[in-house]
């Protein structure tokens, strides 16, 4: 039996965040969805979410893709894995060959883990989407 985890803020829900999820769905039995805390997330990217972390939560622990969806505390995936160990984490492709793919690659094979990568959603993402809804606002004044 293969456990998966997919780590993410899921902020703004959008197809990308459904495009990991139904990708990392097919290649193991049991997933789990590590959901970024509020503080975890302005830790990590310096400002805070749009939708706030329970709801995150309950919307991300909805989806029938999802087996367990649970709190993702920690950029140090390590973390995640002593919380609820796994065999794989799936992660956007958008890491793969990076500073930050290659020191998560060593912690997941540190715990016996391995990352797969997916292809990154190019079109759609939560950065896109907030700058969107900041510039529309911007422009009636708001």
């Amino acid at each position: 039996m293969t456990v998966g985890y997919v780590p993410g803020g899921f902020d703004l829900f959008h197809i990308g965040h459904l495009n990991i999820l139904r990708e990392a769905r097919r290649r193991c039995d049991v997933l789990i969805a590590g959901v970024a805390t509020d503080e975890s997330l302005l830790e990590m990217k310096g400002r805070e979410p749009v939708i706030p972390f329970q709801e995150r939560l309950e919307v991300v622990a909805t989806l029938r893709l999802v087996d367990h969806a649970v709190a993702d505390t920690s950029q140090d995936k390590r973390v995640a894995w002593r919380a609820n160990p796994f065999d794989v984490l799936f992660k956007g492709d958008d890491w793969r060959d990076t500073y930050k793919g290659a020191l998560l690659e060593q912690e997941m094979a540190e715990v016996g883990a391995r990352v797969v990568y997916f292809p990154y959603t190019q079109r759609t993402s939560s950065t896109i989407l907030r700058r969107f809804i900041y510039d529309s606002l911007d422009s009636k004044g708001a």
